[in-house]
């Protein structure tokens, strides 16, 4: 009875030790680095020095229509991030800058979106305009969480005044339904990027991000009837 009891503890251990095991492997981590949400952005971050984009003034750059995407892993959360077009847009000279937990991204022109690839977990949206390649200004963030499988979307939209004070600024969360009505009607201008460190189909673990290249635009497939075609009719002369 002793050796059968000894027996079934050794068991239930390696089980247990095996369970433990199996979840540390499903849970996805970042290349990003953690930051502490409790605080706001410090003083590096407020004052950097750093590549800036030509807005959409100089940049008119025209990319493919929204397409949904499915995430390289199972696991991830999609985050669109997107900028209607507006005159205001149009007449940037230069973007703002947009972090990822302190990681430069892409920036935002008018018309435009992206994706972000990014393991179940909170983070930290932030942007700030710079002078040149200076960065002065105080960064207006959002901070959100996303859950596996689920897609977001994070609007860029300076016209909004009700936002202007706020700790988010030109950031907001939009809910699904307000998004993907929105985002259909911008284009992809800039390469997407994956943070999930750990590849699904080789099992490899990323030290930096994966840059997704851009569908290169085709304007063949862009084509848009402004008014209805008709056959012509000779008896009209």
């Amino acid at each position: 009875m002793r050796g059968a009891a000894l027996v079934f503890i050794s068991c239930m251990t390696l089980m247990g030790c095996h369970s433990k095991h199996a979840v540390q492997e499903q849970q996805l981590t970042s290349t990003l680095k953690n930051i502490d949400l409790s605080e706001e952005p410090g003083f590096v971050e407020q004052h950097r020095v750093g590549m800036f984009t030509i807005g959409g003034w100089v940049n008119q750059k025209l990319g493919q229509r929204f397409t949904p995407v499915k995430p390289q892993h199972e696991q991830a959360a999609v985050v669109y991030l997107y900028r209607p077009d507006s005159k205001w847009n149009r007449q940037e000279i230069v973007a703002a800058s947009l972090f990822i937990n302190q990681e430069r991204i892409p920036s935002l022109l008018h018309n435009h979106y992206y994706w972000l690839e990014l393991p179940p977990g909170s983070y930290r949206l932030s942007t700030s305009r710079p002078l040149g390649a200076m960065h002065f200004q105080k960064p207006k963030y959002l901070d959100f969480t996303v859950e596996e499988g689920q897609s977001y979307f994070i609007k860029y939209d300076e016209e909004n005044i009700s936002t202007r004070r706020t700790q988010t600024g030109p950031l907001m969360l939009m809910p699904e339904n307000i998004g993907l009505n929105e985002i259909a009607y911008t284009q992809l201008k800039s390469d997407s990027y994956n943070f999930v460190a750990e590849d699904q189909n080789t099992g490899k673990i990323r030290k930096k991000a994966q840059k997704i290249k851009a569908v290169e635009y085709d304007p063949s497939e862009d084509v848009q009837l402004t008014t209805p075609f008709k056959l012509w009719n000779p008896l009209t002369w």
